[in-house]
């Protein structure tokens, strides 16, 4: 008990006080918070938000969604790290952005929706619609970025008073005033509004020519088709094939966002995608993939998370990282405890070998009485030992070969044997 007291006691405080530094120096626990950017209320990123914001409110992470006019302000919000992520649409990243962002995975293809007037003749070409009033999206969001950068390929003023900027929303109760003739919009295919506006039969929707050509010039864009009856079987919604533009819905955030947070939300993304998608993807990115996001999407779940709850998983992991060094340095501590306990014990046993040659030293010239006062001393040796002498089972036999030497000198002093 002393042993452990002296030394025992002293190496478990080392121990826990080398852990605690180590444990100091790795990532500090993940703060369990998250801001997410989406575009108006209307559209199909807000509903997306609501779907990642329960999934990651089940794993304890409290979520907060804010509102924007669209990608422009969103990456404007990430840059200035006023959100964490945010969704944002191929095509409107700056250098500065593809610098600084990172991307979570790309979450689904959207369309460039082209809608004119039925009653207009035949439009193929965007130039056609100079002198038209048409709106090219609102400020600030990815339709009004991605039409500046085709319209600059064109021989259309963009300064002209015919073109104005409103959101999807706004610009088809416009053109239903007839105030628009035409008008872009960047949506999901899935969105109600889109369905609502191809069974109007006021409008019709563009198959723009060249759009190979636009593809070429434009890597972030790729040509989508819609194929007849597609969208309403029964009404034959469209009612030939129509191919469009199209860009990728981009989940974007910051360096500032907690690793595992990065992995956690690709996660649930991947849970929440039908196993047959090709969605969510490290490809159609204009900006980086993050570290986090491509380990998971190549990898999938760890050992550790396909057996415990992610955030217990995710500590243990963490504790990987400590590990490592903690052993470095407690194995040379351990190495020197085994010697020195076993010294210690047998110390035990050994100290008492000072009594017994104190007591039996010069024994061959002891008269008679000196003889049996010495080996009353033995015996009175022997019975201190048994009271005082407590080693494990492994050192016994050092125990008993003690005993047997004091027997051993009695036995001599008995028998005179010299």
């Amino acid at each position: 008990m002393k042993f452990f007291l002296k030394i025992g006691i002293p190496l478990l405080l080392s121990i826990v006080a080398i852990t605690l530094y180590l444990f100091s120096l790795i990532e500090p626990a993940t703060e369990k918070k998250l801001t997410i950017a989406t575009g108006r209320e209307t559209g199909v990123y807000y509903e997306q938000a609501l779907i990642y914001k329960q999934l990651l409110e089940e794993e304890g992470i409290a979520v907060k969604i804010i509102k924007t006019a669209g990608s422009i302000e969103t990456l404007k919000l990430l840059n200035s790290k006023q959100v964490d992520i945010g969704f944002v649409q191929g095509g409107t990243a700056t250098p500065l952005d593809k610098e600084h962002l990172k991307s979570v995975a790309s979450l689904y293809f959207e369309p460039l929706w082209f809608f004119c007037r039925a009653s207009l003749s035949k439009i193929e070409y965007l130039n056609e619609l100079e002198g038209r009033r048409f709106s090219m999206g609102e400020v600030g969001s990815g339709t009004m970025a991605l039409t500046q950068k085709l319209f600059a390929q064109t021989a259309i003023d963009l300064a002209s008073p015919n073109i104005i900027n409103l959101n999807t929303q706004n610009s088809y109760e416009a053109f239903k005033k007839h105030e628009l003739d035409a008008f872009f919009t960047v949506l999901s295919p899935q969105s109600e509004l889109i369905k609502e506006m191809m069974e109007d039969r006021d409008l019709k929707l563009i198959n723009l020519k060249r759009i190979h050509a636009f593809t070429e010039y434009f890597p972030f864009l790729k040509q989508y088709k819609i194929y007849e009856g597609t969208m309403d079987l029964k009404r034959n919604i469209p009612s030939s094939d129509v191919t469009l533009l199209a860009t990728t819905a981009t989940l974007i955030t910051h360096d500032e966002v907690e690793h595992s947070l990065i992995r956690l939300i690709t996660k649930k993304i991947k849970d929440s995608s039908s196993r047959d998608d090709v969605f969510p993807s490290r490809d159609y990115l204009e900006i980086p993939l993050h570290k986090a996001s491509e380990t998971y999407l190549l990898q999938g779940d760890s050992f550790l998370e396909q057996i415990f709850p992610y955030w217990i998983a995710s500590n243990i992991d963490r504790l990987k990282f400590l590990l490592i060094p903690l052993l470095t340095l407690l194995l040379p501590l351990l190495k020197g405890f085994v010697p020195l306990y076993r010294w210690r014990t047998r110390f035990k046993i050994y100290k008492w070998y000072s009594k017994l040659d104190s007591i039996s030293e010069g024994w061959e010239i002891f008269d008679t009485p000196k003889l049996q006062e010495a080996e009353e001393k033995l015996e009175a040796l022997r019975s201190e030992i048994r009271s005082k002498t407590n080693v494990p089972l492994s050192f016994r036999w050092e125990y008993h070969t003690l005993q047997n030497h004091i027997d051993n000198v009695i036995e001599r002093m008995k028998n005179k044997e010299f």
